[in-house]
């Protein structure tokens, strides 16, 4: 049958009775079908093509339409014409090794990390790509049509496991909102230099990526570029290489270089057996693995000639293609845990990795197989809470974690509970480190960096010896600075700031009010303290009904305040170490018992000095340390 649009000869008019045009029912494209060797019906049907080889016609009828046809021609069927689409992308059978199908990673896309794909560009205007930007740092060569094109294909092979974007066809990648850039270092011929991959690296580092994947080899150590990688791993990104493609040639340790440097994750590739891949390098310097064999990915449609199916996607095999695996996975940690540096995602790769081959690291796995794990319980962290002068920090999933230590520029800090320290400073920026042992014995280092913006007294510095207490008096709210935003350490503190202070740390009533003394008035800021503090027994005055308010506070009445408001027990007969202190003074038992309790020291290593003017330094040593004795010691 030919194909053919017949002219209608019987006006529609006659065959099927219309309504009015305002009343004219809508209609829709559907099929006709008749018993083959009936194919002449349609030459009395609204028909407006036939096709050649099976006998169907199209045709846009009305619901009324359809059902006279229905009446007068019994044997015609009419079918709907049904919706298509192209198949819904393909989850790449690697992914399920990795455990990154969407299923496991949401809600994990990468979305906002910064991926440079270093190679040989990659093919803007394919369809599931999204490329925000790039760089070709090629000498001469970049394509002119964008810079950063790909004109070789490995790039673009190499960008869709990473980020293949989920838009219902083609592929999907492990992290496809992951932002892509191309950063064109090699060219045509799929080869660089020197020069144009330390331009690359350099693109990189000056554009802020977070993650840098190379899928390139050479075999001997370049100074040049050890040194810029070195500068990209010290400003925070990742980087990722693949091991080589020497396991057939080389017996022993084949793995290449940049894959080889300390500052770069090297990656070997499985067979779809996971099992080492024939032809991936292996060597100490081996990190993780992933799959390599026959990996589908995206590749620019004009140079999709290999599989015979220019629809531009291929498979191709090599630690180039297990490469992007990881990199794809750390995208989605990247997003999962934003602050976490450069380090420490990288120490979470390799203590999620899925062991295989030999216990623990070997020379052809590494750690094992790279995966993302949605649930994590046996990776030690360490829980930083900060703010208003505290740092509290506190170590996650302790079970998994067989040793840990904190230390600040080598010397280790004291827990203040198992796995957890609390310390208080001023404003500043403070950097630990915190060092874990697994079972299997490897050994971990983390370093945490603490911003603190506040307490920010101009005349309160770190390296004096009161300034954690004064930083802890600031976070309970005890403490405040001067107008001019001085804090005044050695200024003598007066009665009325010191029970004012001890009123807030025993949460007294401070509201400003009449006191039982004549020289305590309404107006003065510390009446309700100095009234609530002797209603609760902390102090009583002096024998002329005055309380003396501006008057300097002595190391002896401070005792007193002090025990009287905390109560520490004592061992009336023990003896006083203080020369300066016999049983006739009104504070003889009440400095004995915080020297007992550790909460008051001698001024020296026999005296105690007690009629001695305190400094306000002084007296928030001593009140930090009775409300937290663990802590202030």
């Amino acid at each position: 049958m030919k194909n053919r649009t017949l002219i209608i000869l019987l006006c529609l008019t006659l065959l099927l009775p219309f309504t009015s045009p305002a009343m004219a029912e809508e209609a829709e494209d559907v099929l006709l079908m008749v018993p083959e060797g009936q194919e002449l019906l349609f030459k009395d049907l609204p028909v407006t093509n036939v096709f050649d080889f099976i006998p169907f016609a199209e045709a846009k009828l009305t619901d009324s339409e359809q059902a006279l046809i229905r009446k007068m021609y019994p044997t015609i069927k009419i079918l709907k014409d049904k919706k298509y689409e192209i198949m819904a992308e393909s989850i790449p059978p690697a992914f399920n090794t990795i455990k990154a199908t969407q299923l496991q990673t949401t809600p994990y896309t990468g979305k906002g990390v910064k991926v440079g794909v270093l190679d040989t560009g990659i093919a803007t205007n394919h369809s599931d790509l999204n490329v925000r930007g790039g760089y070709c740092s090629l000498p001469s060569a970049c394509p002119t049509e964008s810079a950063f094109n790909d004109n070789n294909g490995h790039g673009t092979h190499v960008a869709g496991t990473i980020a293949a974007l989920n838009n219902n066809s083609g592929i999907v990648g492990v992290a496809p909102n992951a932002e892509l850039y191309a950063i064109k270092a090699l060219g045509e011929n799929g080869e660089g230099d020197t020069r144009s991959i330390v331009k690359g690296v350099e693109w990189a580092i000056q554009n802020d990526m977070d993650i840098l994947n190379l899928s390139i080899t050479t075999k001997t150590d370049d100074p040049a570029l050890r040194m810029v990688l070195n500068k990209a791993y010290e400003n925070g990104i990742l980087i990722i290489a693949s091991a080589g493609n020497e396991g057939k040639l080389i017996s022993g340790d084949s793995v290449l270089y940049p894959a080889k440097y300390d500052s770069v994750i090297a990656v070997s590739a499985l067979s779809s057996q996971t099992q080492k891949l024939a032809e991936s390098s292996q060597g100490p310097a081996v990190e993780v693995t992933a799959p390599g064999y026959n990996i589908t990915s995206t590749f620019p449609r004009s140079l999709d000639i290999l599989d015979g199916n220019q629809n531009g996607y291929t498979a191709l095999s090599g630690t180039s293609m297990a490469a992007p695996h990881v990199t794809g996975i750390l995208a989605l940690y990247k997003e999962r845990f934003p602050d976490a540096s450069q380090q420490r995602l990288r120490q979470l790769l390799q203590l999620t990795a899925q062991d295989i081959g030999v216990l623990g690291r070997d020379e052809v796995f590494g750690y094992g197989i790279a995966t993302y794990e949605s649930v994590i319980t046996n990776v030690p962290t360490l829980e930083v809470n900060s703010g208003d002068g505290r740092i509290h920090m506190s170590v996650q999933n302790v079970d998994a974690v067989k040793e840990w230590s904190l230390t600040e520029n080598g010397t280790t800090i004291t827990e203040t509970a198992p796995g957890e320290w609390e310390t208080y400073r001023p404003a500043g920026i403070y950097r630990f480190e915190f060092s874990f042992e697994m079972d299997n014995g490897q050994v971990f280092k983390n370093p945490i960096t603490v911003v603190l913006s506040n307490p920010t007294f101009k005349d309160l510095t770190i390296d004096q010896w009161f300034s954690s207490n004064i930083s802890y008096l600031y976070y309970k709210k005890q403490m405040n600075g001067t107008d001019d935003g001085k804090i005044e350490p050695f200024r003598e503190i007066t009665r009325a700031e010191a029970v004012a202070l001890l009123g807030r740390a025993k949460g007294l009533n401070g509201e400003e009010r009449v006191t039982r003394f004549k020289d305590v008035g309404t107006g003065n800021f510390a009446s309700g303290y100095i009234q609530s503090a002797y209603e609760a027994g902390i102090l009583s005055g002096f024998p002329d009904g005055t309380f003396r308010p501006s008057q300097s506070v002595t190391r002896a009445e401070m005792a007193i305040l002090i025990q009287n408001a905390f109560g520490f027990p004592t061992n009336a007969g023990a003896t006083m170490p203080f020369t300066d202190v016999n049983q006739n003074m009104a504070s003889y038992d009440e400095i004995l018992a915080l020297y007992q309790s550790g909460i008051a020291k001698g001024y020296s290593a026999t005296t105690f000095e007690p009629n001695m003017k305190m400094n306000r330094a002084s007296f928030s040593a001593f009140l930090s340390r009775a409300q937290r004795p663990d802590l202030f010691k």
